[in-house]
C-alpha cells in the first residue's frame, strides 16, 4: 500500500507541471487575443462620423422628396422642393447638433465619475 501512495504523489507532480504549463499556455493566448484599447477610441469616433453623416442625408432625401411629390401634386415649380430640401437641411443641422451634445455630455460625465472615483473612508 506504501508503494501505492508514493507512486500516486509522483504522478500528481508531473500533473501540476503540466497544469502549470497549460495554464501558462492559456494566459498568453487570451493575452494575444484581447483587443487593441486604443483602436476603440478611433472605432467610436468613426460610429459617430457615420451617425452624423445618415442623420444629414435623411433630413435632406426625405424634404427633398416631399417637397418634390408636393410640387408635382399641386403643379409647382421647384418652389416647395427647395423649401422643404432647406427644412430638411436645417432638420439634419439640428439633430447632429443634438447628438453631438448628448455625446459630449456622457463623455463629460464619464470624466466626472474618472476623476470623483470611489472616496475611502479613513
Amino acid at each position: 500500500m506504501g508503494a501505492d501512495s508514493e507512486q500516486s504523489n509522483r504522478g500528481t507532480r508531473p500533473d501540476r507541471e503540466r497544469l502549470a504549463a497549460l495554464s501558462d499556455k492559456i494566459s498568453q493566448t487570451r493575452q494575444k487575443r484581447q483587443p487593441v484599447a486604443s483602436d476603440r477610441p478611433n472605432a467610436a469616433m468613426l460610429g459617430l462620423a457615420w451617425r452624423l453623416m445618415v442623420e444629414m442625408l435623411a433630413g435632406i432625401g426625405v424634404g427633398g422628396f416631399v417637397g418634390w411629390w408636393m410640387d408635382k401634386w399641386f403643379q409647382t415649380a421647384p418652389v416647395f422642393l427647395l423649401l422643404l430640401l432647406l427644412l430638411g437641411m436645417a432638420a439634419g443641422l439640428l439633430n447632429s447638433v443634438r447628438t453631438v451634445a448628448e455625446m459630449r455630455r456622457k463623455l463629460d460625465e464619464q470624466a466626472l465619475r474618472a476623476t470623483s472615483g470611489p472616496k475611502e473612508e479613513d
